[in-house]
């Protein structure tokens, strides 16, 4: 009985995702608001240099892949009201901080695994690649994916278990991007 609730209140989920055509818009929103909030962040007179030409700033960069990060991240929770939290992870702890290679790695904190996000994953991303290689930076053209959406559930985070061992890095520990109070100590994150 309690498989065939999770398997109806995970259908119901699946009913909130967008259809495939609208996928391609949610990336542009999601893009073009990331564009803006990046931009806001420069000094008056850099607001007006040409998009292309802001792919050499690195704080623009850096601005632009915390608010895609953020954006993709309320809309995740918008999506699927289970989510908890999202964190936001480096692939490895080597990666050079100066330089994006244009992925995002997010790691959703949710009550149980759910095949809805994987999902929701997969299709964020293929229009994530469509929306971002049009902007002609060098980052994106050869990129066939771009955004990595992992789950974390709270027994894997207490027991420092599958993705919950990243929480326990020495160098690169998970950082919340949703919500973004950032007031909570560690200890209430597990």
């Amino acid at each position: 009985m309690s498989n065939v609730n999770n398997w109806r209140r995970e259908e119901s989920i699946e009913q909130m995702i967008p259809a495939p055509k609208d996928f391609g818009q949610v990336a542009n929103n999601l893009c073009e608001k990331a564009l803006n909030d990046a931009q806001a962040q420069l000094h008056p007179l850099l607001r007006s240099v040409e998009l292309d030409r802001l792919d050499q700033r690195h704080e623009f960069i850096q601005a632009f892949k915390l608010a895609l990060e953020q954006r993709i991240a309320q809309t995740l929770v918008a999506w699927q009201p289970g989510v908890q939290a999202v964190f936001k992870f480096d692939e490895s702890w080597m990666e050079n901080r100066k330089s994006w290679d244009g992925s995002i790695h997010l790691l959703v904190k949710v009550p149980r695994l759910s095949n809805a996000i994987k999902a929701l994953g997969k299709k964020l991303d293929q229009s994530l690649v469509k929306c971002l290689k049009q902007l002609g930076w060098s980052r994106f053209r050869r990129r066939q994916s771009i955004l990595e959406i992992q789950q974390v559930t709270p027994n894997e985070l207490r027991h420092g278990i599958s993705y919950g061992a990243m929480f326990y890095a020495v160098y690169s520990a998970p950082v919340e991007v949703w919500p973004q109070n950032g007031q909570r100590d560690e200890s209430s994150r597990r």
